[in-house]
Order: structure tokens, then sequence, then C-alpha cells
């Protein structure tokens, strides 16, 4: 392909990708259904498009050095089992943009096999299936990680009448979804789960014993209810065959009886908790310790005999020692907590969900933070072994 060639076909792709974002944009707000799937997948084909003209020109680049991962990306039942650490982050600017991940990895000088993001119920287009995004992640070389959260408001009482008033379907709403109320919904996330056919881990109503923060917790639902939530998606997606699904637990260790909640170990495959610091940004937090966070959880976590995702981790720079925080948690990480098997950097510049300000979690800018993470993630393994971010 000569010069003029490469030219052209570069621009070529670019205006389909303006012609695409464009008619995006005009019929997001109006597309409902079916009709919207349909733009979703007319958004994938030109994503797909796109990444495939970029790695044309860039070369494999990113993928190359993820080569050490691909056996684990093909293979549902490795996954189920891995015998290294798959590191990961969320990004603010997801699911935007995949920018604020790939500065995080040049910061740190790894590449992250896992990439995280979240995605709330509804009725707008960003809340079915993110086929772009997925498609994405998977094209440079990594799985995705999604939180999907079950907040019912944003279903149109127009389109689904037998559905109660949205200020009326928090409470019970876990029984509601085992009922098969959400199964319209519900069923489209599974065959397009399906269509996609490679792994990815899909995490459901995370913090479910959290009694402040969401609505399909402990002041609407039941565990019972919620256990049977979880049973219920596990087999509409099985009957759509969307057994590419790693499916991800992720209860609060900040609250006790979370172990009530669990599903069954033929319904979860992996579980999870956030590890945050919040420090003394608020007047109901304080500086905790990795230790006091984690450390002295982890063996009642660890008995339920799957591998553990540290989904959330990350501290503030307010009330504390950030770089000791840091080098206390990772610090020969593997050894002394062997069932961790993942976990994801909460890289975000302004977080405002859980205070009325904005907080700030990120550090690819702070050297001497990302050098305490990257000498402390080096004592993960022996000198003479490649660590899991570089080329086997």
């Amino acid at each position: 392909m000569n010069k003029w060639q490469r030219l052209i076909l570069v621009g070529l792709s670019f205006a389909l990708a303006i012609i695409i974002i464009m008619f995006l944009n005009y019929a997001g707000s109006k597309a409902q259904g079916p009709f919207s799937r349909a733009i979703s997948n007319l958004g994938s084909f030109a994503s797909s498009f796109e990444s495939r003209i970029v790695a044309l020109f860039r070369g494999p680049g990113r993928s190359r050095e993820l080569q050490w991962f691909e056996s684990y990306r093909v293979d549902r039942d490795l996954l189920l089992k891995p015998e290294v650490i798959l590191l990961g982050a969320y990004d603010g600017n997801l699911p935007g943009s995949l920018e604020g991940v790939v500065s995080l990895e040049k910061s740190l000088g790894m590449t992250f096999p896992l990439i995280h993001f979240y995605t709330a119920w509804g009725d707008k287009p960003e809340q079915y299936f993110p086929a772009r995004l997925v498609k994405a992640i998977w094209d440079i070389g990594s799985i995705p990680v999604i939180n999907w959260e079950p907040w019912f408001v944003d279903f149109e009482n127009k389109l689904h009448p037998q559905l109660p008033p949205p200020n009326e379907r928090d409470h019970g709403g876990m029984a509601s979804i085992a009922r098969g109320e959400y199964d319209f919904y519900i069923d489209g996330w599974a065959e397009e789960a399906a269509r996609f056919g490679k792994p990815f881990f899909l995490c459901f109503g995370h913090e479910m014993n959290d009694p402040y923060r969401y609505p399909w917790g402990p002041p609407n639902n039941q565990p019972r209810e919620y256990i049977a939530a979880w049973r219920h998606l596990v087999e509409r997606f099985h009957l759509a065959d969307a057994d590419n699904v790693i499916w991800v637990w992720a209860p609060s260790l900040a609250y006790r009886g979370y172990e009530y909640y669990y599903p069954g170990n033929d319904v979860v495959d992996w579980v999870a908790t956030s590890i945050l610091n919040f420090g003394t940004v608020a007047h109901w937090s304080q500086w905790w310790s990795f230790k006091q966070l984690f450390s002295d959880k982890y063996d009642q976590f660890a008995s339920l005999g799957k591998p553990i995702m540290i989904s959330e981790f990350g501290t503030l720079a307010v009330g504390g020692d950030r770089l000791a925080w840091y080098r206390e948690a990772l610090t020969d990480l593997p050894r002394h907590f062997p069932a961790v098997k993942s976990l994801l950097f909460f890289h975000v510049l302004d977080d405002s969900t859980v205070t009325y300000k904005k907080i700030d979690w990120s550090f690819s800018e702070d050297s001497e933070t990302v050098g305490v993470v990257c000498e402390a993630i080096e004592s993960w393994v022996p000198a003479d072994e490649k660590i899991i971010s570089e080329e086997p």
C-alpha cells in the first residue's frame, strides 16, 4: 500500500467515524428497543473498523505487549484459575475514552490485561449492552470488566406499562428481577453478550450489603431476594448461550453479613471487593490502612474458594501518608494474599459519587507514588522472572 492509498484510507475511516457519531448523537435520544440496539451494533462496526485502521498504521503495539495474556483471553477456564495477578484500571474518562487508561499504563510502564467500567440499567442507548466499548477493549488486547448497576428509574413507563412508577421500583426490585419483570432488558444483554462470544467479566449489583449507597441494598431488598435475582440473571444468560460471561460477586467488606448475599458456588466465578481509603476527606471517614480495610477480613473472604478481585483499589492523599499506604498494600501481595488474582486501580480525577465535592484518586502525574507502586509490583515475582506486564 503506497503513501497516497494510506492517506485516503485514513481519511475514509475518519469520515466514517464522524458520520457515525453524528448519526448516533441525533438518533440516540429518539431510539428505543430494537432500533437502539441496531444503532449500537452500527457503532460497534465503526469502532472496530477504526481500531483496525489504527492498528494498521501503528503496528501491533499494545496488543503485542499483552501476548502473554492471549492464552487467558481466549480460554474462559483459564480465567477462572489464573496463575498471575491480572492488573487493570477504571479511569474517569470511561466509557467515553480509553486514553486515561493508556496514560496510566505509560506512567507505570505496564500494560493492563483488564479494563474496568460501569454501566446502569435503563432504556437509554448507552444502557444497552456496550458493544462498541467491549469490542474496542478487546481490539487493544484486554478484557472488559463491567459493573452492571440495576438503577430501575431509567425505564420509561410508556414503554413498559407493566412496571410500577419509578419512585416505587426500588422497593423489592430484586424480587421483581427474579419474577422475570425485567427480562425484556436482561435478555437483550444476554443476546448481545452471546453475540460477542468472548470472555468478559460481569459484576451485577455490587456492594449489595451496603445499607446506605445503592437502591438494590438492604433498605429495599432481603438477601434471599438478591440471591434469587442473581440466579435468575445467570439462568437467562445461560438460555441465551452467553456462557462466555465470567460472573463476579462483589460485596462490601466494610459491612457485616455479606455472606448472607452469596448466590452460590455454582453461579459465581470470582468474588470481588473495593479497597478505597477515603482518608479524612469527609466527616464520616478517617485514615484506614490497607490492613484495616482488607487484611483482617481476607481469610473469611478467601474461604469462599473463588479467585479474589480487588475491583476498586486506591487511596486519597488527605489525612495520611499515601506513599506508605501503597507500599504496605502492594509489597509482596501475592505471598500475603494468594487468593487475590486481580487488582484494578480506581484512577478517577474528580470523583463525586459519595461526597458533596469532587475528590482525586489519580496518581499518574505523581512520580513518587508511581515509583512506589512500580517498586512494590516488582516485588511480586523473583528477580529472574518477568512481571505480568512484560512480554514472555
